[in-house]
This record gives structure tokens, C-alpha cells and sequence, in this order.
């Protein structure tokens, strides 16, 4: 029996290999990635984890991420003459994307999955998922974040759950991305609700949560603030919330458009997770919606399916927990996922093997009229293997040999559109910052220069006049008074001494909105 039960798993084994070499030949790091490599690079030289040299900012949205990519490049910095070169940190990325993203498969197929059928489906349905496969490297955190869920819906789904455990992978996670919180919130909250023992149960998630609250602590007296200064410079827009939630609708039908397998396996695993009686997948649900709710009011991504690879992991989960009694009902299921799959290459010019991308002019027109855009295509050229055939170092035209910042004034500022490429490849001396203020801390708390003109997830913020010249000369310059005092606020903060207790009295007065009034009635002239 147990043999025969063996060579029926062995099944699952052609899949498997399908999945993973689909992640392997489409593997790629977007520019989004570089904004995070820049603050590595910085990291790796011993000037703290940041953007720019001398402020502490910080503009990558994945701790956990950054630092298990900064003890991958620490440890082969000592590998001198190393075979990676100046496409170190760019391959590392890839090489630990696609490894993590093949373990995830494995606890799927072998551990989650409670039979061969339940595999099979699930391994197929990532592999003809764009978004699965387009995220599953990338360069940015969903990979980890895969991985992360799947274990805490492996623990939370056993019969002996630890509190402590699921704790420790959601703060996990936490610590990958915030946002990520919401998935597990309805299955910690309905655990410490169950529990007799209210005492132990806190005791248990506070030692679970310790990593995340750890990275908080540390980011609120480095940084200055608990998020990332992304966060800030998407939050605070002024957009109406039915703006966004229009727009967060419009970014569900580009992937019903262009994937349309994900949305219709999460919303059919939604669909039957709520009628049947297994409460242990109705709260796994529940932290689905939340995450699928919170995406529509935040007005979804420009990434083209980046939000839905993640509840695609989770319902994909489930799927494969659930039982087919009827062998011709696997069988229409497994047929309709092969047919919805694949339909999209056919019926969507971008998704055709044969697409290519010619000047910049056609890479622009890939942004449809929403603003949402297919970033793997749109970033061919950061491709693993377009890279290999080119025999090109990615982005990395500035050595990281000379990766050296030479404390001299003037500072040499650039103001740049895309963030990631082209701030890595000007090297330490230049302050940089970008036309969305995803770098700056002082852009972020600006208005937008017209709220009626944005694209999702690129707000273009107010300059204040006089503030490059300010960055520039080291001097305050800017013109208008309340702003000039509220960066004085900001930056010592940002720059001031780490252990001054005036500066943590500063980081208070920030985050308690104490200054806010300094920033009212701002206008393009300001």
C-alpha cells in the first residue's frame, strides 16, 4: 500500500517540474526592485539602509526581504573575483526568488495538498496564472510572501495548531510586508476568541508578534517613522476614496482581461469556501476578502496582477484540501483550468509568445488608459534570460567596486521619473529624487500638483520652490515659511543626531500631527 501510494505521488512530479521551469524561463526583476538595491548597496558599504547618503529614509516596502537579500550579498562580498561580477545583487535576487518560489511548490504539492489530485490541480493552476508566474520572481517580495502563507495555512489547517507558531509567521510576513497582516487577522482573532485562557493566548501572540514589533521600534527611532516613506507619498493624495475604489475596480478587469484563470479560481474557491461547513476554510476566507477589499479602496497596483498572486496562493490552498468525489467533475475542472489558462494567449495580443516590444514609444503604449500595465513585458529587458542571451549586466553600468560616497558640496541632485534603474546606475553622490516622492520625505507631505491627473501608484507630489536648491547647498532655501519650518522639523529628525532626546521628542511631534498645520493651503506656487 504505502508503496503504491508512493509511486501515485510520483505524479505530481511532471508538474511540479512544469511549474518551476515556467518560473525559471520567465524570471525577471522589475525596476521597482533596483529602488530596493540601491538601499542594499548603501547597506553593504556602511551607510545604513538608505537611499540617500546622510538621510535616513527609507524607501523599500520589504524589511524581511531587504535583510535576507543583504546576507546573501555579505556573505558572497567575500567571494572576491565571484562569477556573478557586477550582476551580483541582480542575480542573487533572481537565484533566491526562484529557490523560494520551488520550495513554496514542494509544501504545496507534499504537505498542503491532502491528495494527488488536489496537487496536480494546484501546480497547474499557478503554472498558467500570469500573475503567479510573472511574481513569483520579479525582484520584489511576493515569492516570500508565498511561502509564508502557505506555511501558516499548513499550521492553521492541523489539528494541532500553535498559537505561538501562527503568530510568529504573521508577524513574519508582517515584517515582509504590512499589508500582508490581513490575511491572517480573522484566523488569529477566532483563535484567541476560542481560547479559555485569554492570559496565555496574548502572552503567546505578543511572543509570536516580537519580530514585527522589533522592526517597528527600530523604525520609528532610525527612520523616524513606523512605514515606509512609500506608504506616505500613496497615501497622502487627497484622491476621494471613490476615485480609488473606481479605479481599484478597473485594475479586477484588467486581470479578468488579460489572466483570466486567477480571478475566476479565487472568486470560485470564495464562492464554495462560503457554502460548505469547514469553518477552518471560512476564516481563511475571510482574510482573503479583507485583502481583496482593502485592494479595491486603495485603487489596486499599476503592476498588471501583482495584488492577486497572493489570494490565488491561498485559495489555490484550500482547493487542494477539498475532496473530488466524482472523477468526471476533476476532470471538467482540470479541462476548464487548461482551456481559461491558456485562452488568454490567444485573445490577448500582449500574451502571444510572439510580442515584442520595438522603441520606447511602444513600451509607453503597453500603459493601458487605467494606468495598469504589464510590467514584465514593459521590462523585458531586466529579464534573466533576455540578460544571459545579451550577455548585459543589468542596470549596473556604475561598478560596485567604486561604490564610494565622497562627502563634498555641492550635492550633485537629480530629479528622475522611474526610480529603481536609474537612480542604481548614478552611484552613491547623487541625491536623487523622483517626480512621485517615493525617496524624498518632504515630497510625500506635499499635496499633488492636481489631483484630477494621477496614475495609480505614480502621484506626482508639489515641489516646494526653493527645495533643490536647497538640497543642493545644504542650507534651507525654501520659500515658503511653514513649509521651510516643518523640513527643519523633518530633518532633524531624518538627520540629526540618532541618541538626541530632542529628536525623539521631534519624532513624537511628527507623528502626533503636531506640525500638520505647517502644510495647510499649499499650492503649486508655494
Amino acid at each position: 500500500m504505502n508503496s503504491w501510494l508512493t509511486k501515485y505521488k510520483m505524479l505530481v512530479i511532471p508538474f511540479l517540474a512544469l511549474y518551476s521551469w515556467l518560473v525559471i524561463r520567465n524570471s525577471w526583476v522589475s525596476d521597482d526592485a533596483y529602488i530596493t538595491f540601491r538601499s542594499l548597496e548603501n547597506f553593504l558599504h556602511g551607510y545604513g539602509p538608505v537611499f540617500n547618503i546622510g538621510e535616513r529614509v527609507q524607501t523599500f516596502t520589504h524589511p524581511l526581504w531587504f535583510l535576507i537579500q543583504a546576507a546573501a550579498n555579505f556573505v558572497f562580498n567575500f567571494w572576491k573575483g565571484n562569477p556573478l561580477g557586477q550582476g551580483q545583487m541582480y542575480f542573487l535576487n533572481v537565484f533566491i526568488s526562484i529557490a523560494i518560489s520551488i520550495l513554496m511548490a514542494v509544501v504545496f504539492a507534499f504537505k498542503v495538498a491532502t491528495s494527488t489530485k488536489g496537487a496536480v490541480l494546484g501546480l497547474l493552476i499557478f503554472s498558467v496564472s500570469k500573475a503567479f508566474i510573472d511574481y513569483s520572481t520579479s525582484g520584489l517580495e511576493n515569492p516570500l510572501t508565498h511561502l509564508l502563507l502557505l506555511l501558516f495555512i499548513l499550521v492553521y489547517l492541523n489539528s494541532q495548531r500553535s498559537i505561538f507558531l501562527l503568530a510568529l509567521l504573521a508577524a513574519f510576513s508582517g515584517v515582509d510586508r504590512l499589508d500582508t497582516l490581513l490575511f491572517y487577522f480573522p484566523a488569529l482573532l477566532i483563535l484567541f476568541w476560542q481560547n479559555s485562557n485569554k492570559g496565555k493566548t496574548i502572552i503567546a501572540l505578543g511572543l509570536g508578534f516580537l519580530p514585527l514589533i522589533a522592526w517597528e521600534l527600530f523604525s520609528l527611532f532610525y527612520y523616524g517613522f513606523p512605514f515606509p516613506n512609500t506608504a506616505y507619498a500613496k497615501i497622502n493624495t487627497g484622491i476621494s476614496t471613490s476615485s480609488l475604489m473606481m479605479q481599484g475596480i478597473r485594475y479586477y478587469q484588467n486581470s479578468l482581461t488579460v489572466d483570466t484563470i486567477t480571478l475566476l479560481t479565487i472568486f470560485a474557491v470564495l464562492g464554495v469556501g462560503l457554502v460548505n461547513r469547514n469553518n477552518k476554510h471560512r476564516t481563511i476566507i475571510a482574510g482573503v476578502l479583507l485583502y481583496l477589499l482593502y485592494t479595491i479602496t486603495i485603487g489596486g497596483d499599476f503592476m498588471s496582477g501583482r495584488f492577486f498572486s497572493t489570494p490565488l496562493l491561498a485559495c489555490v490552498a484550500l482547493l487542494s484540501t477539498m475532496e473530488f468525489k466524482s472523477q468526471k467533475a476533476y476532470g471538467l475542472v482540470l479541462g476548464l483550468v487548461l482551456l481559461i489558462g491558456i485562452e488568454p494567449i490567444y485573445l490577448v495580443a500582449e500574451r502571444n509568445p510572439s510580442f515584442s516590444i520595438g522603441d520606447q514609444a511602444e513600451r509607453k503604449a503597453l500603459i493601458n488608459e487605467d494606468g495598469i500595465t504589464d510590467e514584465r513585458i514593459f521590462y523585458t529587458g531586466l529579464g534573466f534570460f533576455e540578460c544571459l542571451k545579451n550577455n548585459s549586466t543589468p542596470a549596473m553600468n556604475f561598478s560596485r567596486d567604486r561604490w564610494d560616497y565622497l562627502s563634498i558640496r555641492p550635492v550633485k541632485v537629480k530629479l528622475v521619473g522611474a526610480l529603481g534603474v536609474n537612480a542604481m546606475t548614478m552611484g552613491p553622490n547623487f541625491h536623487v529624487i523622483d517626480h512621485y516622492s517615493l525617496a524624498d520625505p518632504l515630497m510625500t507631505r506635499m499635496p499633488l500638483y492636481d489631483v484630477n491627473k494621477w496614475r495609480i501608484g505614480h502621484f506626482r507630489h508639489i515641489i516646494p520652490k526653493g527645495y533643490r536648491e536647497t538640497l543642493k547647498q545644504g542650507e534651507n532655501l525654501i520659500t515658503d515659511q511653514n513649509i521651510a519650518l516643518y523640513y527643519d522639523k523633518l530633518l532633524f529628525v531624518i538627520k540629526g543626531d540618532l541618541w538626541s532626546w530632542q529628536r525623539i521628542v521631534e519624532i513624537w511631534n511628527l507623528n502626533t500631527g503636531k506640525y500638520d498645520y505647517l502644510l495647510e493651503n499649499i499650492t503649486a506656487e508655494s
